[in-house]
């Protein structure tokens, strides 16, 4: 297999003494098998950037620095040092970017292996103000150049390493903003060979100052002039109506969706409107198949919105089209509450134990409901989240007989925290904790000791770390106030992140994966139907804070799970909701907590497919289920193989 002669690594620089050393650091952890340079491009910036990269100079022989006489933006500085570079292959880091540690051995060892031209990855979206990583694909589906370029970030030349030969033939735009369509997405469709690689990541850091959030002007709608110089270099190409359709969806489509609804100035978005729709006329946005297809996944009320906006502002009615743009923003702001803040914390800041003892005070006065509920809040170091979760609990509407935290052994401040939170409030409701001596290695087995010592009818596994409203435990008791054989009652969930702030509104688009809208209203169902129905494809209890199980003997349902590393709650609500009926409460009234991108391994991802694989076999003996079930099943399977890349 014939290798590649070497790598440039070219790194267009503007103002990133912040940025720029851990983007230089993370190449030099890299483990780089080829002949490599490092070339910097100066846009002449006003700190202390060249500084910075100076010292790594020093220190390195294959770093170095050219710099522009004026500022000419990132087109002009990369064809500038691609010009100056010395091997056959190019990489582009942008400089307050970085690279996961196996960044460049994936892509040159792939890019060697299939003799490709050009090789992509996955863009990791890693945000400044704390919100938890977002990881774009860079491709979907089956690899090709036309679902290349029907992803999000396919014009980025960042995720990729490119043939140098492609990338002179089809150079960067030069003094524009989206400077890198033209050139890419040119590369992508004319190239011989290319390749797609899910085993790394590129991690893009999104700040308030860059040049994708700046605020809208006139210069944003470059962006048409990078498209037609697209279509001059692609015009011969076979696939040149499918390319142009799907730049047309990602690029200008959703520049209208996303981009200009950022212009709060009525009479500006107007004029923005109407530059969109003079330059946007000849791609027929309204009838191109991705665009409805787009809208379709957004919903009744948002496909009727957008394409009455696209209908209007076709028309001429620019104006209108603001307007109603903006009645519609005002009432998103006062439905979601962002008139305060962009992003607001859903939890309460700032509680001092005072607070709980006022609301333990108010539990004690709270009459019995027909059921009783023990709450149960297993923790392994959740310190910073104790008082919040215990906040959220006792203000709920609903009489709680019975308070149990258990701790499996943290090393934080926990234990510290939870006696102090017990000594406090065991005078007003009844509340104790439980301590481990050694760590059981897995959540679900204090799950088991929970259930093992309430005492009431009904069980709330209340995880520490998550949150909720406080409607939640009354909202969950009201079916099974009127009911007599509720095994489970659950509600709607939504994620946030470590500071609070919601980053998901609902999970139900995540668990209805057939479409059956079966979670668009409350209802109670029979067990045996939830599952023969919908439960026995996927997990469509979210999180187990979710939800309030009906104390019993489960030994053996907890035996059984104990055997899973991954999918032991699925398991365990089959085998509970089969004993009777289960209640789902359509509000998001319970906040599950993400605290970052966590990486799975393949290993993790096979076990987890295999623990899939087992619980629709046991379903599927258990429950007698049709053929169809079956080959639904064979469906998510193959599915999940795909996107965990354990198809290849």
């Amino acid at each position: 297999m014939k290798k590649i002669d070497g790598l440039s690594i070219i790194i267009p620089c503007y103002n990133v003494e912040k940025y720029i050393a851990t983007c230089l650091e993370s190449i030099k952890k890299q483990n780089i098998n080829v002949p490599y340079e490092i070339i910097l491009v100066d846009d002449c910036s006003k700190d202390k950037t060249t500084e910075v990269i100076n010292n790594y100079i020093k220190k390195n022989d294959n770093i170095k620095l050219l710099k522009n006489k004026e500022n000419k933006g990132a087109g002009y500085s990369r064809n500038k040092a691609i010009k100056e570079s010395c091997y056959s292959y190019i990489s582009f880091i942008d400089s307050d970017d970085y690279l996961d540690d196996n960044f460049y051995e994936e892509m040159i060892t792939k890019i060697t292996n299939n003799q490709a031209d050009v090789i992509v990855c996955d863009i990791n979206c890693v945000y400044e103000d704390g919100s938890p990583d977002i990881v774009a694909l860079g491709c979907e589906g089956k690899v090709s150049k036309l679902n290349i370029i029907n992803t999000g970030f396919a014009a980025s030349p960042c995720n990729k390493i490119i043939k140098k030969e492609l990338l002179i033939q089809y150079p960067f735009c030069e003094g524009i903003m989206n400077e890198d369509i033209a050139s890419i997405l040119a590369i992508i469709a004319s190239c011989t060979k290319i390749i797609y690689t899910n085993k790394t990541k590129y991690n893009y850091v999104q700040h308030a100052s860059s040049v994708q959030n700046s605020s809208l002007s006139d210069k944003r709608f470059d962006i048409f002039i990078s498209v037609a110089e697209l279509e001059k270099r692609i015009k011969n190409n076979s696939q040149y109506d499918e390319f142009i359709k799907a730049v047309a969806y990602q690029q200008l489509f959703l520049f209208f969706i996303f981009i200009i609804p950022r212009e709060k100035n009525l009479f500006k978005r107007s004029h923005y409107l109407k530059l969109f729709r003079k330059k946007a006329q000849k791609y027929d946005l309204s009838n191109n198949e991705l665009c409805k297809e787009n809208l379709e996944r957004r919903g009744k009320k948002a496909y009727f919105l957008y394409n009455l906006l696209f209908k209007l502002n076709d028309k001429g009615f620019s104006f209108i089209t603001s307007l109603i743009l903006a009645v519609f923003q005002v009432y998103h702001e006062i439905k979601h509450h962002s008139f305060i803040s962009k992003k607001i914390s859903v939890i309460k800041d700032d509680i001092t134990l005072d607070d709980l003892i006022v609301l333990a005070k108010k539990q004690q006065k709270m009459r019995v409901g027909n059921k009783t509920l023990t709450v149960v809040v297993p923790n392994y170091n959740y310190d910073e989240f104790l008082y919040q979760r215990l906040y959220s609990i006792l203000y709920q509407k609903y009489k709680i007989s019975e308070f149990i935290i258990l701790d499996d052994c943290s090393t934080d401040d926990s234990r510290t925290t939870i006696d102090e939170i017990v000594e406090s409030l065991k005078e007003f409701i009844n509340i104790k904790s439980i301590y481990n001596d050694n760590n059981s290695g897995t959540a679900f087995k204090q799950w088991e000791k929970g259930f093992s010592l309430a005492t009431s009818d009904y069980v709330w596994i209340a995880e520490a770390d998550d949150y909720c409203e406080k409607t939640l435990i009354k909202s969950l008791m009201k079916p099974i106030n009127s009911e007599n054989d509720i095994m489970i009652s659950y509600a709607d969930t939504a994620f946030i992140n470590k500071k609070g702030i919601k980053i998901l509104k609902s999970i139900k688009p995540e668990i209805d994966i057939l479409n059956t809208h079966h979670w668009d209203q409350s209802f109670i169902n029979s067990g045996q139907d939830e599952i023969k129905n919908y439960c026995y494809l996927n997990c469509t209890i979210a999180n187990v804070s979710s939800c309030i199980i009906k104390k019993g003997e489960y030994d053996e349902y907890f035996k059984a799970s104990s055997e899973f590393k991954q999918a032991g709650d699925w398991l365990f609500y089959i085998n509970i909701m089969q004993n009777g009926e289960i209640a789902f409460i359509n509000k998001p009234l319970n906040y599950y907590r993400v605290h970052g991108n966590n990486v799975t391994s393949t290993t993790k991802k096979e076990r987890h497919l295999e623990e899939i694989k087992k619980i629709h076999k046991y379903v599927t003996k258990e429950f007698d289920l049709k053929h169809t079930h079956q080959d639904n099943m064979k469906k998510r399977i193959k599915f999940l193989e795909h996107v965990w890349d354990l198809d290849r």
